[in-house]
């Protein structure tokens, strides 16, 4: 499939171009760092014995920095850990990421990517080409269908945190709000004037 007329095509080709070498230079940092230069895969990181529950959540505006890999590995090796594509200008990996870059230009991005939450960070389940257009072009946040992960409470420190984010969430619709001490969710609702249930 190519793109609608010749100034779209070389458009969209520079885009690309741009695009994989960013990529190729997080991949060399990545490597030159001894880390992983692939996008992380949420099966590789939790085991299903971690997870107490999945919930749908909805459609919702999640932060674009907070979206760090893809729910399943399948996908992983194509993009560099920053979400830029690592696959050839020709490919069809390439030609599709080109059309889809063409159309955010011309209208926009409308339709919500699929997404699974674990502990307030996000993985792509379908729509990570979608994800790294509107990163590519430094989107704050991005469109998206959210499946959340609960952690099994294990005592620690981190996941107790987290259960207080989702606390505030419920009554508030804040998502993007993160502390590393306890009881700062419910310090913030005092400061505004609210019960730990407003």
């Amino acid at each position: 499939m190519y793109l609608g007329n010749k100034k779209g095509v070389i458009m969209a080709s520079g885009f690309y171009k741009e695009a994989l070498k960013k990529g190729q230079k997080e991949k060399r940092i990545c490597i030159n760092e001894g880390r992983d230069p692939y996008l992380p895969s949420l099966d590789k990181i939790i085991s299903s014995d971690k997870i107490l529950t999945e919930r749908y959540i909805g459609v919702m505006q999640v932060s674009a920095e907070w979206i760090v890999g893809t729910r399943t590995a399948s996908r992983a090796n194509a993009f560099a850990r920053n979400f830029m594509p690592l696959l050839a200008p020709q490919s069809e990996f390439g030609m599709k990421w080109g059309e889809l870059c063409e159309s955010h230009v011309e209208e926009g991005i409308h339709d919500s990517v699929k997404v699974y939450e674990y502990m307030n960070r996000y993985y792509v389940q379908e729509g990570n080409k979608r994800v790294s257009v509107l990163k590519f072009f430094d989107a704050v946040a991005v469109s998206a269908e959210v499946y959340r992960l609960l952690p099994v409470k294990d005592g620690s420190k981190e996941v107790e945190i987290y259960y207080e984010m989702l606390e505030f969430f419920e009554c508030s619709k804040i998502n993007y709000l993160e502390f590393s001490d306890l009881g700062c969710f419910k310090q913030i609702q005092k400061l505004m004037g609210k019960a730990p249930n407003e």
